[in-house]
């Protein structure tokens, strides 16, 4: 509603992330579902995320990229931890940064959010919200 902001948009995407991996363990859990479902930080990672952008942001980039950015390999570290941690066996909701458990955005929580969210993409992706029966 307000002019774009490629920041604001990708900030509003990882918050989306977030609210849905939270809607999405809580109707597994509901379900009796042995699946879980956790949300992966990797953190600032030098790819090419910034490829698009003005010109000095890019000279910025690659005046600081080896000091402030992960390499990928170190971005995708959190991934592998939640995918094959024995710690992780069972553990779902959780939001997952630096391979530890941490807290994310107080607005994350917000259980009518993620139910609002669930029920949009469902509607926009034409499937059958099934978690209505769910409390």
């Amino acid at each position: 509603r307000r002019s774009y902001s490629p920041h604001g948009a990708y900030a509003q995407s990882k918050l989306a992330l977030v609210l849905f991996t939270y809607r999405l363990q809580h109707l597994l859990t509901a379900d009796g579902s042995h699946v879980t479902a956790n949300v992966v930080d990797p953190g600032v990672v030098n790819t090419d995320l910034y490829k698009h952008v003005f010109w000095v942001v890019k000279v910025a980039k690659w005046m600081t990229a080896w000091l402030f950015f992960k390499t990928p390999e170190e971005g995708a570290s959190t991934s592998i931890y939640a995918a094959v941690s024995p710690e992780m066996e069972g553990a779902g909701g959780c939001y997952l940064y630096n391979e530890e458990r941490t807290k994310s955005a107080d607005i994350a929580y917000d259980e009518e959010l993620q139910r609002r969210l669930w029920t949009e993409s469902c509607k926009m992706t034409g499937i059958s919200d099934e978690s209505r029966r769910v409390p």
